[in-house]
């Protein structure tokens, strides 16, 4: 056990990576399960897609080397805080969004399969050194208000700006009336689904791992702009098993290849935005999670002009913000963890 720890110390960039699929590929069959009906299953679900946050926690603590601190009733407290509202959450989305029965059975199970979702939450405020200096950033937005409005407005603009070059005329009008309510109604609905993927799993499960631990070690050695290629690698191959689930065409190679340019408009996106509000984690959660909120409100999209909008948009921000250049060592968004040879081998591949 010694030596696995030491390696993951020396190698935490590939130790996440293993460490994110083992999770996320060895529960993965839960996807399949959950969606022919077996739903006893879902907590399964959960932990597999907090597989990059975990990852991310598991590496973290392994490398901790400073005495636990703080008391163990502050983290209890935040953890049965992160419970309850990962909980209602939960149950406001099935209830107003997925228009499902409130049973006393689904608040009992909605308890029990939101726990993975509190665990990573309260890590915020662990006892452990270097994971609560980890996902500080995950409950924070001081001195990054301005980036964090700007995040959620991103990408519903984009949407706005695509129905609008594909129907200047009336493509506006016709989206809006396909809206499903109107007024206080439509502002609610908006705000349910909205916190319903940023807790699952945008921000929580994904950003924590891909964007709060990968991204600042990789940009410790190389420039953001290589670094979105190498997380981009990795993160649409991360939803094989959900995406098979859904019944996408997973063995189409021209499925794959769409993915991946698709979301590599979304990697640099949500990059840029973590990296201009100094490596906030809940700033790259709310542009993930505004998105696809946005896309949930809007499924009629032409697809092609959208892809083709957010492209156009992703370069202005490689070339706003000069992500072929490496950032400075003291930057927030570039972690101090030192690494070995082999690991700085393995990025410059």
């Amino acid at each position: 056990m010694h030596h696995v720890s030491n390696w993951i110390k020396r190698h935490q960039i590939i130790a996440f990576f293993l460490i994110t699929f083992a999770i996320t590929w060895g529960l993965g069959f839960s996807y399949t399960a959950i969606y022919k009906g077996e739903f006893l299953l879902a907590p399964l679900a959960f932990i597999a897609t907090c597989g990059p946050a975990l990852a991310g926690i598991i590496i973290s603590a392994i490398c901790n080397t400073q005495p636990r601190e703080g008391a163990k009733r502050t983290y209890w407290i935040a953890f049965l805080v992160a419970w309850v509202a990962s909980a209602l959450v939960c149950i406001a989305h099935n209830t107003f969004i997925n228009r499902a029965p409130l049973t006393l059975i689904i608040v009992v199970f909605t308890i029990v399969t939101v726990i993975p979702v509190a665990f990573v939450i309260s890590m915020a405020y662990s006892r452990i050194p270097t994971v609560k200096n980890y996902l500080a950033s995950l409950l924070s937005l001081r001195g990054v208000w301005g980036w964090a409005l700007l995040a959620l407005l991103w990408v519903p603009a984009l949407i706005l700006i695509s129905i609008f070059i594909n129907d200047p005329r009336w493509g506006l009008l016709f989206a809006v009336h396909q809206l499903p309510a109107s007024g206080l109604v439509l502002i609610g609905l908006v705000v349910v689904k909205f916190l319903y993927q940023l807790f699952f799993f945008n921000a929580t499960g994904e950003e924590a791992g891909w964007r709060g631990f990968a991204l600042p070690r990789l940009q410790a050695r190389t420039s953001p702009l290589i670094a979105c290629l190498v997380l981009n690698f990795f993160w649409p191959l991360w939803h094989f098993f959900l995406w098979m689930a859904e019944g996408k065409p997973v063995y189409s190679p021209e499925y794959w290849g769409q993915a991946y340019l698709t979301h590599l408009s979304a990697t640099v996106t949500i990059v840029w935005f973590f990296n201009r509000s100094r490596g906030n984690i809940l700033v790259a959660g709310i542009v993930h999670a505004a998105a696809n909120t946005a896309f949930a409100f809007f499924p009629n999209l032409d697809w092609a002009i959208y892809n083709w909008t957010a492209a156009v948009a992703a370069l202005v921000l490689i070339l706003v913000g000069e992500m072929w250049k490496k950032l400075p060592m003291d930057h927030a968004a570039v972690s101090q963890t030192p690494m070995d040879g082999k690991t700085i081998a393995f990025l410059q591949q």
